[in-house]
């Protein structure tokens, strides 16, 4: 990474982010979120020098694994830097052995900094939340950021059974109690906290003004599904004759409940009238099981396994020709699918969870069902197949939505916060 020596400083940011270092001069980040890199490098100018990213590094064999939906960064050329704190795979035996260098490396980048962008950590990774307390120390323009709010992942991990009692207790009593205390303090210590869920937002801002509730889309103005081709699908979809096109499209892991999914498409399928397909985008650890699963329910003709493709408006152009995303988390989950959904004119058929619950209650295309109940998630594929006309009038509403909440309108509003904080940082001669 080349060195910085400029008294505008840089934007830092500290993130529980893999990148995979490719050559000097040059790294590589999963698409959407370089996408996200270069929109705010362009909105912050000549305000700072450089985007700097301190996050993990992957292995060769690992990116190797990733890499088709990943792109390049030019660190020179662009001015968005990557400073690699630690392999992504280090245990905690060696995390502690280069805990020491790595603070004064953290020390180094933050006193360069004019913004310091992080958010609370891991117990046993607390790099994201020390960069916070140092950049506070240091009279820097200081950015918290959550985007999920876990306070029931460890009930619902010991409830399907992922988790034993011993690992339920011990996030309970040790990991949620690190959070609180960390969340609290960065309400009170930080510029601007951003927290992504409506009641994470009001249980720790208390109508403090720095403390945000944040919706970070990814999708992009030139991503929105076009009037034109938005009426042709409702067209389309109008036709109860016309199959339904769902869809899944994120990491094949377990967490995910693509098998939940896969059961719920087998049962919908033994109702009369009703027909399916389901497009699977993305890879992971699960999609072998899932292709066996898939099999077993003898429901291979009409899903599809498409592999990893990159964030782009190429994806976005297949996303506009399904209608219903489907979304089973077993843990606490906030995917950016659900956002993009609204973008392509998709309906979400959610297990209810509070970050569903809270998209439905702002507008979006969004229906959740009882959580875990395949046969709930099924019926409710059923009810959306028959019940067109409900579909088409949401998807509507999720268009507006869409356009509302674009990356640019949450960015504009982030930098307007930023902005107000730098102004408070010069006027109190910081």
């Amino acid at each position: 990474m080349k060195l910085i020596d400029d008294e505008r400083g840089t934007y830092l940011m500290v993130l529980p982010v893999s990148f995979y270092r490719i050559a000097e001069g040059r790294f590589a980040s999963e698409s959407a979120f370089a996408a996200h890199l270069r929109l705010l490098k362009s909105m912050l100018g000549d305000r700072v020098r450089a985007l700097v990213v301190a996050g993990t590094e992957l292995t060769p064999e690992r990116y190797e694994i990733l890499k088709t939906s990943w792109v390049e960064i030019d660190e020179d050329k662009e001015d968005i830097l990557f400073h690699s704190l630690h392999l992504a795979d280090a245990g905690h035996v060696e995390f502690l052995k280069r805990l020491p260098r790595l603070m004064k490396e953290l020390h180094r980048e933050v006193a360069r900094a004019r913004v310091v962008h992080a958010g609370p950590s891991f117990l046993y990774r607390p790099t994201s939340f020390a960069s916070l307390v140092l950049g506070k120390s240091l009279k820097k323009v200081t950015i918290s950021v959550t985007d999920i709010d876990n306070r029931e992942s460890a009930r619902m991990n010991y409830e399907t059974g992922r988790w034993s009692r011993r690992q339920y207790l011990t996030t309970r009593i040790i990991h949620q109690t690190w959070d609180h205390l960390q969340h609290s303090l960065v309400a009170r210590m930080c510029s601007l906290v951003l927290l992504k869920g409506k009641g994470l937002a009001d249980d720790y801002g208390r109508s403090r003004p720095n403390v945000r509730n944040f919706l970070d889309s990814a999708y992009g103005t030139e991503h929105l599904i076009p009037g034109d081709v938005l009426n042709q699908k409702l067209e389309r979809l109008a036709d109860t004759k016309q199959p339904l096109r769902l869809t899944f499209y994120g990491r094949l892991v377990a967490y995910k409940g693509i098998d939940h999914m896969l059961c719920a498409l087998g049962i919908a399928r033994e109702s009369a009238g009703f027909s399916a397909t389901f497009d699977v985008y993305g890879d992971g650890p699960e999609r072998e099981n899932l292709e066996t699963l898939t099999r077993n329910l003898e429901i291979e003709d009409i899903v599809r396994f498409h592999g990893g493709v990159p964030f782009g408006t190429e994806f976005f152009e297949k996303l506009r020709d399904l209608d219903v995303l489907l979304a089973a988390p077993l843990s606490q989950d906030t995917p950016r699918s659900a956002l993009d959904a609204q973008a392509a004119g998709q309906y979400v058929l959610a297990y209810d969870t509070y970050y569903y619950r809270d998209l439905a209650a702002s507008g979006a295309a969004v229906g959740v069902v009882p959580w875990r109940d395949e046969r709930a998630l099924a019926h409710g594929l059923v009810r959306l197949h028959e019940d067109r006309r409900e579909l088409v009038d949401a998807i509507r509403r999720g268009a507006t939505f869409a356009r509302e909440n674009t990356q640019e309108h949450w960015l504009d509003r982030r930098f307007s916060w930023t902005q107000a904080a730098l102004d408070d940082s010069l006027a109190l001669g910081i």
